[in-house]
């Protein structure tokens, strides 16, 4: 599974579940996952085996990095149960005086007094003590059955992975089509240096003009209407995206969205410079795509 987690994406979105028979007893485990910005795990546990709480969450993050994970645990024990139960005799004493306080203030008759089943729904009336001999057994048992429905869900968000990662693949090369549709979109060249000339026919038509302010004001319109640096920049942010999605390393969620941000800036500054309706339509298009590729990197770990 190592080698596999570097050519393969892992989806945030998954379930895995594993039952383990021991002389004890029957334990099963279940761990669902779901999507979150940072790894954040809620534990339940039997009473008896609360206390291993910290060792579950550490035994989760050191194979997951990102989502919201839910595990529960149920244990059938074949002989005896690991727990004491006693009863909070003080408090079923005092429960006792109030109900026929109560009965005697209203002048009830007898039938109408205290009645055990009174009782039955009493927080805190049953106390548990936790009757562990051999706590390193229970340990070794939950972790055992933790890591194996943890494998199952891993096998999960691998095979969710690989439909993320040729989603979005196509969803980037089709980004990459679309730049290169810009970069060579008709005319674009010579309506560019249409407009520098347009921008210096306004100037010299003004007030004389200095040789130095005269390529200042045309430098700066260049600048502004030129669109070569941002499309080399997209280039590269796919490059990188597409390398980060075919070999990740990890956890690559967090770097998927840096990417897709730069992506979007330089889409979005490209369709602010230009004029041009077939660029104007080119850069749509982009945009569309990108915004296919944050719904899919939502779901990835």
């Amino acid at each position: 599974m190592g080698s596999m987690s570097k050519k393969t994406l892992r989806s945030m979105t998954a379930y895995g579940s594993a039952t383990l028979e021991h002389t004890i007893g029957r334990f099963t485990a279940e761990v669902q996952s779901v999507n979150r910005k940072y790894l954040e795990t809620t534990v339940f546990l039997p009473k008896e085996l609360q206390r291993f709480d910290v060792d579950v969450k550490k035994w989760v993050s050191g194979l997951l990095f990102r989502g919201q994970i839910s595990i529960k645990v149920h244990a059938q024990y074949l002989e005896s149960l690991p727990i004491n139960a006693r009863p909070n005799l003080v408090m079923a004493r005092q429960l006792k005086a109030a109900w026929d306080e109560i009965a005697a203030d209203l002048q009830l008759p007898s039938e109408h007094g205290f009645k055990l089943e009174m009782l039955a729904n009493t927080e805190g009336l049953i106390l548990y003590d936790s009757n562990l001999h051999d706590e390193q057994t229970y340990r070794n048992i939950l972790h055992n059955v933790v890591n194996m429905a943890l494998e199952k869900l891993l096998e999960m968000k691998f095979i969710e992975g690989l439909a993320l990662q040729k989603d979005i693949l196509g969803y980037l090369a089709k980004i990459k089509e679309l730049a290169l549709k810009i970069t060579q979109a008709p005319d674009a060249t010579k309506k560019y240096r249409q407009k520098l000339l347009d921008r210096l026919k306004e100037i010299l038509s003004g007030t004389i003009v200095d040789d130095e302010r005269l390529i200042r004001e045309v430098g700066i319109y260049a600048e502004r209407i030129d669109i070569a640096e941002e499309l080399s920049r997209l280039q590269s942010h796919i490059e990188q995206f597409t390398a980060l999605i075919e070999y990740p390393q990890e956890s690559v969620g967090k770097k998927c969205d840096f990417l897709l941000q730069e992506m979007n800036r330089e889409i979005n500054t490209i369709g602010s410079k230009s004029a041009e309706l077939k660029i104007s339509q080119l850069v749509v298009d982009a945009k569309g795509e990108i915004e296919k590729i944050r719904e899919q990197i939502q779901n990835i770990e």
